[in-house]
This record gives structure tokens, sequence and C-alpha cells, in this order.
């Protein structure tokens, strides 16, 4: 008996904290890992939400401890429900796009269990492992952007990515790598200015923290992204005011004259092929600007409930085309350059919200925003947290952030992470403090 009882699988293995420590595990790689650890990763939690009620029943969930940004996206998530519903017949998928709302609402049931967060984050092992999970997958995704931008061949992919000249990560889609990356920045630059924070929540070294800082600086400089760049440099001034204002005039003076080295570069060179530098001082995107109109007039053809959630996409060729749109200059890897109307999203979260979900989805998808930084500002920790919803909102403007599966995944881990210590700096002076 006592020898087929070790072999017998324990059954706190498998318990709903185990299983909730295993799919946030997997979601923290999934931040420099791509799409597939997320996947995993909310196997994990589905799988711990329902054995949560197998142990706990009734009172496995509770709503009357959420702040008012919960309240907002759950709001969010029924508006967008509800929008497909609406548009039934004219969405190819209706069940894909409903299913797509479970980032949503999985973050919704995890806040509704506090205990989950509470019994993890306060065993140091337990945070050490997520510093991990955070930082080597991402040192690797770096590493390997950076071998294909040298040598212009990805290990990975070969010759099958968007551009080998930006740095794009682990599967050479630049902007999803891009926009991610700015959060991690800002975390690592967060964690730079107060080690004491960085000590107290974990063992790996701070040394650590300083290399992945000019790691991930550097490459993100190197994608060439502008959207994600201006997020992050947003972040960095609310970073460097939270901060000190001497550091905030430093910022300011830093960034000042990081543009006119740009510009100055870019006047030189008006008469030669302009480098890949140059599109930080590019302002010009003729398919971002017909999307942007095409989504307002998306918005304004229903202004209830839009099109559907994340359906203007698909939507958006026949919107430019009914409305005698200029046809777009589309560019496709490995293929001649195209004259034809761009199908594409909104490249800016606020109007793709307005514009899929109509003006009641847009209005508590800004709400939700607002609130969240209402309640990052007021946290003793908002150095962290302000800056990252800042960027959030800034690169926002530029790029579907808030309806990309991976940088969706990095911006609700964050926002996690700023609910779970905002609820435990009610009992202790910090979460990183807790043995």
């Amino acid at each position: 008996m006592n020898g087929l009882s070790l072999l017998r699988p324990r059954a706190d293995w498998f318990s709903a904290a185990n299983l909730f420590a295993a799919g946030l595990f997997c979601l923290f790689v999934g931040i420099g890992g791509g799409a597939k650890p997320v996947a995993v990763g909310q196997i994990f939690l589905v799988f711990a939400i329902a054995k949560a009620f197998f142990e706990r029943g009734r009172v496995t969930m509770s709503w009357r401890h959420l702040p008012p940004s919960a309240w907002c996206l759950a709001a969010f998530v029924g508006v967008s429900a509800l929008s497909v519903f609406a548009n039934w017949q004219g969405i190819a998928a209706p069940f894909e796009h409903l299913g797509k709302l479970r980032y949503l609402a999985v973050v919704l049931v995890i806040l509704a269990m506090p205990w989950l967060a509470q019994g993890l984050l306060r065993q140091k092992w337990r945070r050490d492992s997520l510093a991990l999970a955070w930082l080597v997958p991402l040192a690797f995704a770096i590493a390997v952007g950076l071998f294909a931008y040298t040598t212009g061949n990805h290990p990975l992919r070969g010759g099958d990515v968007v551009d080998i000249r930006r740095v794009s990560g682990l599967y050479g889609q630049v902007m999803t790598f891009a926009y991610s990356l700015q959060f991690s920045v800002l975390a690592l630059a967060g964690f730079f200015l107060a080690p004491r924070v960085w000590k107290a929540a974990t063992r790996v070294p701070w040394w650590v923290v300083v290399l992945m800082l000019l790691l991930a600086g550097a490459a993100l400089y190197l994608t060439y992204t502008r959207g994600a760049m201006l997020g992050a440099l947003a972040g960095l001034a609310v970073m460097a005011v939270r901060h000190s204002w001497k550091l905030g005039v430093a910022v300011a003076l830093v960034g000042l004259a990081g543009a006119a080295f740009l510009f100055v570069q870019w006047s030189g060179q008006k008469d030669e092929p302009r480098g890949k530098g140059q599109r930080y001082l590019q302002t010009d995107s003729a398919v971002r600007l017909s999307q942007w109109r095409a989504a307002s007039l998306a918005f304004l053809e229903r202004p209830a409930l839009g099109w559907g959630y994340r359906n203007f996409e698909l939507q958006s060729a026949a919107l430019k085309e009914r409305y005698g749109f200029e046809k777009d200059v589309v560019r496709k890897r490995g293929q001649a350059r195209q004259i034809t109307y761009f199908q594409g999203h909104a490249h800016n979260n606020v109007l793709e919200s307005f514009a899929s979900t109509g003006a009641f989805g847009g209005l508590v998808f800004l709400a939700f925003v607002l609130c969240w930084l209402r309640e990052a500002w007021r946290s003793r920790h908002a150095l962290f947290f302000a800056p990252v919803v800042a960027a959030f909102f800034v690169s926002g403007m530029f790029e579907n952030t808030f309806f990309d599966s991976e940088v969706l995944n990095c911006l609700l881990l964050l926002y996690l992470i700023t609910q779970w210590v905002r609820a435990e700096e009610g009992r202790a002076p910090t979460i990183a403090t807790a043995a």
C-alpha cells in the first residue's frame, strides 16, 4: 500500500490555488514567449476557477469589493457581447468573437476570488518563479530579435517576418512585440528607480533588472515602432514626475535632445534614402488615417451598438469602398506592393471601441481607462502603475492594444497586479514585504 500511495498524485497538487499559480506562471511566460503560453495559461485559469467552486461552493466569489474600474470592464464585456448579438447575421463567426471576450471575463472572475492571489503572492518562492517567468523568456525573445536584426535571418522564422530590419521578438510580429515590450521597459525602469521594492519582492538579483532594462530599452528602440516608443516615453515622463521634479526635468531635456538629434539627421538626409531611425520623426501614415476615418464613419452609421465586437476589421474594406475612399498602398511580406482597400482594425483603441461596440461600448471603455488611472495614481505604488496606464492610453491611440491577445495579456496582468497590490495596501505596508 505504501508503494502504491507514492504513485498516487496528491490531491493538493491540483487544488484551485495550484492551478491558478500554474496559469499565472504561463501568462508571465507569455509576456516574452507569445500566444502559446498565454493560451495554456488561460486553460489553467479556467480549470482553477472550476476547481474553486468544487472546493468552496457558494462562497467562492465575492463581487462587493470590486473597484470601479472592474465594474466598467464588466460593463464593456456585457456591451461587447450585446453588440455581437445585435449584429449576428453580419458576422461570419459570431461565436469566435464572443470567445475572444474570455480574456476580460476571466480577469473579472479572478478579481472576485481575491483569496487565490493572496495565498500565492505571499510566498517568496512563488514571487521568485513569476519574476523568472517574466524575465527569462523576455531575454530570450530579445536575443532572438537582436540576432535576426543583425544577421538578416530570423533563427526561428527564417525570412517569414514582417520586417527583418526591425527587432521583432520570437515570432517576427514587430508590432505585437513592440507594444508588449513597452510595458516591460516601464516596469524595469520603475524597479531601477526603486531597488528596495524589487529586493523586497523577489530574491532575483537587482543587477538582472539593470541588465534587462538596457536590453529591453535598446530592443524597443530598434523595433522602430513609433506608437510603442511614444507610449513608453509618456510612461517614463509620468514616472519621472511621480519620482521627483528634478528627474522630470532631466527626462524632458533628454527627450528634447534625442528629438533634436534625430531631426538633424533627418534634415541632412533629405536627398538620400532615410534610415529606420527617421521613422520616429515621420508623422505621415496614409493607411492609419484611412482606418481612423473609416472607423469614425462606421460609428456614425451604427452609433448605438456598432458593428459588433472585433467586427469592424472585417467590414473596413467594404466601408471604405462604399464611401469612395482613395485606395490604400498595401505592402505584404513576400508580395509586391498592392493598390487596394486595406482591411484591418482601426489602429486606435478608442475608435475601435466606438466602431465595434457603439457609444455604450466606447464610453465604458474610456471609463475603464480613467478609473484604472485614478486607482493607480492613488496607490502607494503609483510609481509603477500610473506610467503603465499612461502608456496604455497614449500608445493605444495608434494601435489596437486592447484587442490584440498578446498585448492584452500584458495589460490584464498589469491590471490584476494593480488591484492585488491596492487590496494588500489596505492590510499591510506593501505586498512585497509580506513573508
